[in-house]
């Protein structure tokens, strides 16, 4: 049975995915503005030198992310041993850039933006069936308490007062059902007609790159290891029974 405080998680949950691919358009707004397809000429003119997102491309990015995280972490001791040394501080990142396997900076920037892209649009579209799926629990699980009562307004042996508040509640996860199915609507609605507007920054052939290497940039991008992902994915949706 689906109670209130699950009620308004699952609906902050729903939220969440056409809130962040909104936050992307404000930020694509802030940009450009109309006409979109201004926006999506210069972007890729832009991106064009790097050639088309490859896996030896994301294999390099991985690498040179780590790099800089290293190197992030050591900065501060490196500017304490020497002030003088802010004045380099570019080449300083530059360097593990370099070290990664890129030519300098501004590819990095290219490839980065490729990725990132990809990246985006592949974990929306896994949000999206993920919350879906979510969705469709939840109106399972809010069925099943509603049966489990009528089973009980069924035996004779219920007093009436009891089951006139059975009753009530019946109304209310009745009601609570509709409003999970239209804040899903709503949101599923907002979320496509993002989603719409982002595709043209990337493609299927460099969403599928960055699929074939999902792991290693989730560990790249949140600082975990692939064990601290695993036990995190553990205690998420698959312990709903959620595929």
């Amino acid at each position: 049975m689906i109670f209130g405080k699950t009620k308004e998680i699952l609906i902050k949950v729903l939220r969440s995915v056409a809130g962040i691919l909104a936050a992307l358009l404000l930020v694509l707004a802030a940009m450009c503005g109309d006409p979109r397809e201004k926006l999506y000429e210069q972007y890729h003119e832009n991106v064009s030198s790097t050639g088309p997102l490859t896996d030896e491309m994301v294999v390099r990015y991985v690498r040179t992310y780590r790099l800089l995280r290293q190197r992030g972490i050591e900065f501060e001791q490196w500017i304490a041993e020497d002030p003088e040394r802010q004045k380099d501080a570019f080449n300083y990142i530059e360097e593990a850039i370099k070290e990664g396997g890129f030519r300098d900076y501004p590819e990095f920037v290219r490839v980065n933006a490729r990725i990132a892209w990809a990246w985006n649009m592949a974990q929306a579209r896994r949000g999206m069936e993920q919350q879906k799926n979510l969705n469709d629990w939840a109106v399972r699980e809010t069925d099943s308490g509603i049966e489990t009562i009528r089973e009980v307004l069924r035996d004779p042996d219920v007093p009436e007062d009891v089951k006139v508040d059975l009753r009530k509640q019946i109304e209310e996860l009745e009601a609570q059902k509709v409003e999970i199915r239209a804040t899903w609507e709503t949101n599923k609605g907002w979320a496509e007609w993002a989603m719409k507007l982002t595709e043209p920054l990337t493609n299927e052939e460099e969403i599928a790159v960055v699929l074939r290497h999902e792991r290693e940039l989730m560990e790249v991008y949140t600082g975990l290891s692939a064990e601290e992902i695993d036990a995190i994915h553990e205690h998420s949706m698959t312990q709903l029974g959620i595929e």
